[in-house]
């Protein structure tokens, strides 16, 4: 039988979708290289404009590790390289290169440090570029020479004089974010913006406008972004779109294909009272109107986009799958597709049609057309396989105590001889569902090895409507807790299922609660999975990278950190805990893994707990072999605990027993 794990592994795996009006569709795939060490990237065209492909072609090589950045309209691709620049001035540019529908990529300009979300315009005058990039020193020259002594001299120090200093993975590092205009052939030139923090940016279809999305603190450490309006053409005093408020946010949305609209996010910030919710709005210039779109749909709305002047479609989570919403403006949204296990991202627009990526937990994503009148899906030639489940999927539901009907889903072997172990993952976020392809917490690596999967969706789950936002909301470890223990005790109560030999398992906000239902469930479980998780409250306040969390959970002196914080019940675990963590999460920073370590050790050192340690990764696990050594030491832990085998240390871990040292 194939190692399942290899294969997840090994695959190459589709990544981003990127789609122009005209129809061409650009995807990249990431592959192994050949030392298995890491990812490398490859651009492939899998739609042209004016031209049938029955296969992918391929763009660029995996050597190259091109990155996508922008597409033209008429098919330009723009992207960066693994590549030197000749006769470069400076070992800190990097190139931006353009590669055409016929030839090679030529380098369009460089840029010291790099740049990202670059947009691509053509203009009476010629093509215009758009991007964000790291603003250092005064002059380009000045800032290639900063970047090229500090390499030289070995510094890395930063100052900072406000919060954060780091996001998820990384540190924010030198100078602050701007907005770069260059007209192809000319020199970049950095944009005039309102006070704030840049987090994103539409321009219009003509290039003489763009919709900013800045960020302002209150307190110093609490993000309200707020959108504005800038004229790229003249020095012109911005013009604020939507303003930041005490309980919400906005961003900015793409134009419509006339300019004469645009879409605004309204985000209702996680508040004691008030759950997090996403709301669509569009924008009309001339009158200054901000009206509602698809507010009957009860759903958060992602990749919205423009079909024509008048219609949009978006993508959302939906009852534990995706769906496709397609509406009319000041009229009806209707629901396009819904199929029960398919979920889509990477929405897209193209010739008349929408362009997704569709994936499920069955199977990994798939790049598709499909048609906005009659929802008819048709497969795109890609060249990636598409990696499927290894068994079945089955769902089930229960009435909660508050009558609220909820529901997850079970993964199964395709076939077992015997009443089968379950293992209960709960999901991150702490807004998620279990609805889509994940190779980073995989079930099938585990229903190959004989167990049942089972994966809630409890009170706090999207796709679900804001009903079932509010019952978690306020009490991430009550509702939540109580929903997954109703559908653990439904799955248990199968005849297939051994429900007395049980795991509980998660990472993030399913971390959290994996140390919540261990501090409570006593001897219902036999082992522990906590991933990137959070164990007390008020260290997490102190650290995280995220301002949201202080005003949710900390600031309220009867707020969620004195009633459902699993630091406060740790010497209640009564079954043995394996933790894992990364060195470089700075989301839920590697000070709750080690307290969490430590409060085990103290408190029940004799069940023996393990620690799974990762110096070099962060709230993701993304180097292959570690990836690899994730699954296999889970596996192990669970082989041990579930079925009474010894503890395989996997081979590359050299683990060494410290105990009585």
């Amino acid at each position: 039988m194939t190692d399942y794990l290899d294969h997840l592994i090994t695959a190459p795996r589709t990544g981003a979708l990127i789609t122009n009006r005209a129809g061409d569709v650009m995807m990249s795939v990431s592959t192994l290289n050949k030392e298995g060490k890491k990812y490398r990237t490859q651009i492939f065209a899998i739609a042209q404009a004016g031209t049938e492909l029955t296969k992918p072609v391929a763009l660029t090589t995996i050597e190259s590790n091109a990155k996508l950045l922008a597409l033209a309209e008429n098919g330009d691709l723009y992207l960066t390289l693994d590549k030197d620049i000749d006769e470069a001035e400076s070992k800190s540019l990097k190139g931006i290169w353009k590669l055409g529908k016929r030839g090679e990529p030529q380098l369009v300009f460089s840029y010291p440090g790099g740049i990202s979300n670059l947009q691509v315009r053509d203009t009476a005058a010629g093509r215009r570029l758009i991007f964000t990039a790291q603003h250092i020193a005064d002059s380009l020259q000045d800032q290639a020479q900063l970047l090229d002594a500090r390499e030289k001299n070995g510094a890395s120090a930063v100052l900072y004089d406000s919060f954060p200093t780091r996001f998820w993975d990384h540190d924010l590092g030198l100078g602050t974010k701007a907005l770069y205009l260059m007209d192809e052939g000319s020199e970049p030139r950095r944009l005039s913006l309102p006070t704030g923090v840049l987090e994103g940016y539409e321009v219009s279809p003509d290039s003489t406008r763009a919709l900013v999305t800045l960020q302002t603190k209150v307190r110093g450490i609490h993000p309200r972004s707020s959108v504005y309006l800038i004229d790229l053409e003249q020095d012109a005093p911005a013009q604020l779109i939507a303003e930041g408020e005490d309980r919400a946010v906005y961003s900015a949305g793409a134009f419509s294909p006339d300019g004469s609209r645009a879409f605004i996010y309204r985000t209702e910030i996680w508040l004691p009272g008030q759950s997090l919710d996403l709301q669509l709005f569009s924008y009309t210039f001339a009158t200054g109107a901000l009206t509602r779109q698809g507010a009957d749909v009860d759903r958060w709305p992602s990749d919205a986009l423009w079909l024509d002047d008048q219609r949009f479609a978006f993508a959302t989570d939906h009852l534990g799958a995706g769906a496709i919403f397609v509406g009319t403006l000041d009229g009806e949204t209707r629901q396009l597709i819904e199929t029960g296990t398919t979920h889509y991202s990477s929405l897209g627009a193209g010739n008349g049609q929408l362009i997704a990526l569709r994936d499920s937990i069955l199977h990994s994503p798939e790049p598709v057309i499909i048609n906005p009148e009659t929802a008819e899906e048709t497969l795109l030639p890609t060249p990636v396989k598409t990696l499927r489940g290894a068994g079945k999927l089955e769902k089930i539901k229960t009435v909660a105590e508050d009558g609220t009907t909820v529901t997850a889903w079970l993964a199964l072997p395709e076939t077992a001889e015997h009443k089968l172990p379950l293992v209960t993952f709960a999901h991150g976020g702490p807004w998620g569902s279990w609805n889509s392809w994940t190779y980073r917490w995989n079930p099938w690596v585990l229903t190959q090895a004989g167990y049942a999967v089972l994966l809630p969706d409890p009170a706090i789950s999207l796709g679900y409507g804001r009903a079932m936002l509010d019952r978690g909301g306020d009490a991430i470890g009550d509702t939540p807790y109580t929903d997954i223990m109703a559908l653990i005790e439904v799955a248990s109560a199968r005849t297939d299922i051994d429900g007395d030999n049980a795991a509980f398992m998660g990472g993030s906000y399913g971390g959290y609660m994996t140390n919540w239902v261990a501090g409570h469930a006593g001897t219902r479980f036999k082992c522990y999975v906590t991933h990137a998780s959070l164990f007390n409250m008020q260290s997490m306040y102190f650290t995280t990278d995220n301002g949201t969390w202080h005003e949710w959970m900390y600031e309220p002196e009867n707020g969620q950190r004195n009633s459902y914080s699993p630091h406060e019940h740790i010497e209640n675990v009564q079954a043995p805990v394996l933790v894992i963590h990364g060195d470089k999460d700075y989301r839920v920073p590697i000070g709750e893994g080690l307290a969490l370590w430590a409060a085990l050790n103290r408190h029940s050192s004799h069940l023996g707990h393990k620690y799974l340690y990762y110096p070099d990764e962060g709230h993701w696990i993304l180097k292959p072999e570690n990836s690899r050594l994730w699954y296999q030491t889970v596996r192990a832990w669970l082989d041990t605990h579930l079925l009474g085998r010894a503890f395989e240390t996997p081979k590359n871990l050299g683990y060494t027993a410290r105990s009585g040292e």
